[in-house]
C-alpha cells in the first residue's frame, strides 16, 4: 500500500492520497468513503465504508473508472450481479467499535 503509484483516467496518484475520497457508483450513489486498501497479491480490494455499512470493491481498472483528485471522488462502475449477490453493501450494525482515529472508526476483527 502507500507508495505505490496507480493509474485510473489518466491520471496518475498513490494509494496513500485518495484515502477519504468519497466513492459514487455508475448510477451516482455515494457509496462512502475509502477507507482502507487490502493488497491480496493479484489486485488490492478497496473497502469502501459509510457510518454504518461497509463494502468491498475489487480495484481494477474496469471497476475503477475515475479517479478525480481536485474533488476528492472515484468513480466506479460495479459488475453485472455484484448488488445481486453481495447486495451493495455490509452492515456493521453487529461490528464492536474499538477506536475511533482521525475520523476513521476501527472494529474489532
Amino acid at each position: 500500500m502507500g507508495s505505490t503509484r496507480k493509474t485510473a483516467a489518466k491520471t496518475s496518484w498513490k494509494v496513500a492520497d485518495i484515502l477519504g475520497f468519497e466513492v459514487f457508483d455508475q448510477d451516482g450513489n455515494e457509496l462512502g468513503l475509502l477507507a482502507d486498501v487490502i493488497s491480496t497479491g493479484n489486485n488490492d480490494v478497496w473497502t469502501i465504508k459509510s457510518d454504518t455499512e461497509e463494502l468491498l470493491i475489487p480495484a481494477l481498472k474496469s471497476i475503477v473508472t475515475k479517479v478525480d483528485i481536485s474533488k476528492k471522488r472515484i468513480f466506479v462502475s460495479l459488475p453485472d450481479g455484484y448488488v445481486d449477490i453481495y447486495g451493495t453493501k455490509v452492515k456493521l450494525e453487529d461490528a464492536v467499535v474499538v477506536e475511533e482515529f482521525s475520523g476513521i472508526t476501527v472494529y474489532e476483527d
